[in-house]
């Protein structure tokens, strides 16, 4: 495990934090605590479209943002206060969970905390449904500990939130419905396969959401059952599951080149 931990303590060239270094002092190490910190910066589309705000094209566009570094460009280029204050909802970063997910990553490891990004469902936004969603899994030195900082809840059991492995493997071995995972535009097969390569990805700290990059998974129809690429898709998930070393973690990763996002992918 001290291998692991030290894996996931180092940044990615996705989670660094680049020139916005010099911002740790006065951050609390305290994972929860940076998990606040994280949702006085940034806000969720879904939440501006509930509460009427009203966004420029520019700032809208910042959705589209990859890595930390960048993050943080947006972040201070709207409002240069150190990152422990928390911002007014109008003048924070204009985005989604994996950019809350990834600031968060990036700021536990920059802090000393092994830490990574998990793509997969949730299970508390809409009843009896999973909902596509990017969460932080941290080490506290005896085990994983699952974390949401984006509606700041922590602590996250198997009901809450199913990666994009096991609920490939759940799917694809009858334990769960394949319609009920998606994200309020598109359902089933597409999703699964979508959130089990970036997944994967992200255990190997290339942390890059959306698949629209990946010609590999454009089959058709897209929410229903694809046999040749399925089987594929069933190997990577089962070493990825099984996985216990970086060696291991990075194995599955390189078995399928195809699977793997393109340096210029960007966040949607």
């Amino acid at each position: 495990m001290n291998e692991i931990a030290r894996f996931y303590r180092q940044p990615s060239a996705t989670s660094d934090l680049g020139r916005h270094r010099d911002q740790l002092p006065g951050l609390p190490a305290d994972p929860e605590a940076l998990s606040a910190v994280v949702r006085g910066l940034l806000i969720h589309n879904y939440t501006a479209e509930v509460q009427g705000l009203r966004f420029s094209t520019e700032r809208m566009s910042q959705k589209e943002t990859v890595g930390a570094e960048a993050i943080l460009d947006n972040v201070i280029g709207i409002d240069a206060a150190p990152l422990r204050h928390e911002r007014p909802v109008e003048q924070r970063m204009f985005g989604f969970c994996y950019h809350f997910a990834l600031l968060h990553c990036a700021l536990l490891r920059a802090t000393g905390t092994p830490a990574r990004i998990r793509c997969g469902f949730a299970g508390y936004f809409a009843t009896q449904l999973w909902i596509d969603h990017w969460v932080v899994e941290y080490w506290d030195g005896s085990g994983w500990i699952l974390t949401d900082p984006q509606t700041g809840r922590s602590n996250l059991t198997d009901d809450d939130f199913q990666d994009g492995v096991t609920a490939w493997n759940l799917c694809r071995g009858g334990a769960s419905r394949s319609a009920a995972y998606g994200n309020g535009e598109l359902w089933g097969w597409d999703e699964l396969r979508g959130s089990l390569i970036d997944d994967v990805a992200a255990l190997n700290k290339v942390e890059v959401s959306g698949w629209y990059w990946c010609d590999r998974l454009q089959v058709e129809p897209l929410d229903q059952p694809h046999d040749e690429l399925d089987k594929s898709l069933d190997v990577l998930a089962e070493l990825a599951a099984a996985a216990e070393s970086v060696d291991e973690i990075r194995k599955c990763f390189d078995l399928y080149p195809e699977l793997k996002p393109p340096a210029e992918a960007v966040a949607r």
